[in-house]
């Protein structure tokens, strides 16, 4: 038996810890209804055209500002967006410096066993991954480190956790990422041209293309300079590109959707995730004095009814680069895998292991696409007390968030236009911002990805 793989064996831990890490962040809330985002789940999938099936709901939205880049580079933010897997739920709180796909995908390959006869090339093979596991094991450690570091200074994922590597304060976390990384890609670039030498041709093909430079590119924001090639995602269109379209009349239609606090709750065992899970983060805030605040008023109206309406919706396709081949992937959903590792775990003694796929294992979900939305608008009517209540705040507001979405407020409410219509006891307004909003993903479960 040679060393354990952090990474392969504590992927299940490490998701556990982000939601300890979020739920941490609620706890002074714990008592707040979670059914509205079961409300807007529904009325996404209903009038957008996605499906339970695979859409997840991301929390917060994200902009999608992605800075346009020169063929062979990537920005920060894009990479952590696309590179990221998933959680395992219909609505999912987005984690940036969550485990990478393309780490996952490399670690599954390196659970397939390598045919060879010659019994020197065995014990090279043996010896190779013993070394990587270990060069593996201290990226992990150094980018766990920086992950725990990072959630303790940033808020809502701005900047992202590979953009705060370039920052004044993840700098010394950076250097350690880049000693473990230049010595884990070695270890690995070794390990796959002795899989090459075997009898495995399509997973010897498979581990020279994942470890290639050829398909990786570099990072175009400068304070990242130092850090290795990593590995290329490709999204069909650019952001700037897109929100040009939508202001010039020429985009995608628009949306609007909306529920009522009257209706049932939403079953989430219809989704892909399979069950309900506690959503960590507030359905309704507002932002005075710049900082957001619970509204109770609208958490506990059973007859409010909202409706947001968007100018522009769109689904727009991810794919990682040449590294990753899907055809490979996919005829492994049965493995062989080496002792210790089976494809979903089970009790049997032929199922008893590591699980590779599924929830418990490492190599789980792949985003393929993003739902992105633009200049949302909102309508939120309540009753004549709870109107009362709120139009002090609301007069006082520079934002607010319903869900996922932040409206955002330049220079107050006043300012960009939002209105308290006592008549209607109906409170409107639009962001003032012009950027695109990622609302959030369609979602492969692996091995069944992307070609």
């Amino acid at each position: 038996m040679g060393p354990l793989s952090q990474f392969r064996h504590g992927a299940q831990d490490r998701r556990l810890l982000e939601v300890a890490r979020l739920d941490a962040g609620i706890a002074a809330n714990s008592d707040f209804d979670d059914k509205p985002w079961g409300l807007l789940y529904r009325a996404l999938i209903d009038s957008i055209g996605l499906s339970p099936d695979d859409f997840q709901l991301m929390y917060p939205s994200v902009p999608w500002d992605w800075p346009r880049t020169q063929a062979g580079f990537i920005a920060a933010a894009q990479y952590d967006f696309c590179s990221t897997a998933p959680q395992w739920s219909a609505i999912g709180a987005y984690v940036s410096s969550g485990d990478a796909v393309h780490q996952a995908y490399q670690q599954f390959l390196n659970v397939i066993p390598a045919q060879t006869e010659y019994r020197s090339l065995r014990q090279h093979l043996h010896d190779a991954d013993d070394a990587l596991v270990v060069a593996t094991n201290h990226y992990t450690l150094a980018t766990t480190s920086a992950a725990s570091a990072y959630a303790n200074q940033v808020d809502d994922h701005r900047p992202s956790f590979t953009e705060w590597l370039g920052s004044r304060g993840g700098a010394g976390y950076q250097t350690r990422i880049v000693a473990a990384e230049v010595a884990m890609n070695q270890a690995q670039s070794h390990y796959a041209a002795l899989v090459a030498q075997c009898e495995s041709a399509e997973l010897g093909q498979a581990q020279l293309r994942c470890s290639s430079e050829q398909h990786q590119v570099r990072f175009a924001d400068l304070n990242l300079i130092k850090l290795p090639k990593v590995h290329d995602w490709q999204v069909e269109q650019e952001a700037a590109d897109w929100v040009a379209k939508v202001q010039a009349g020429n985009g995608p239609s628009g949306v609007t959707l909306g529920f009522s606090n009257r209706e049932a709750p939403y079953d989430f065992g219809q989704t892909w995730a399979g069950r309900r899970s506690r959503i960590r983060q507030l359905f309704w805030q507002v932002r005075i004095n710049g900082r957001w605040e619970r509204i109770d008023e609208f958490e506990f109206d059973n007859k409010l009814e909202l409706s947001l309406d968007f100018q522009a919706v769109d689904r727009i396709g991810i794919r990682p680069g040449g590294w990753y081949d899907g055809q490979f992937a996919r005829g492994m959903i049965d493995g062989p895998f080496i002792h210790g590792y089976s494809p979903f775990g089970g009790d049997t003694v032929e199922t008893r292991g590591q699980p590779v796929f599924g929830e418990k294992g490492f190599f789980g979900l792949i985003k393929n696409g993003m739902c992105v939305g633009y200049k949302p608008s909102f309508a939120i009517r309540t009753t004549t007390s709870t109107f009362r209540r709120f139009a002090d705040p609301f007069r006082a507001a520079t934002g607010l968030r319903i869900g996922p979405f932040t409206f955002e407020a330049e220079g107050g409410s006043l300012a960009a236009g939002w209105k308290a219509d006592p008549a209607t006891q109906t409170f409107t307004g639009t962001t003032s911002s012009e950027r695109a909003l990622i609302i959030g993903a369609t979602v492969s479960e692996l091995p069944n990805g992307p070609v």
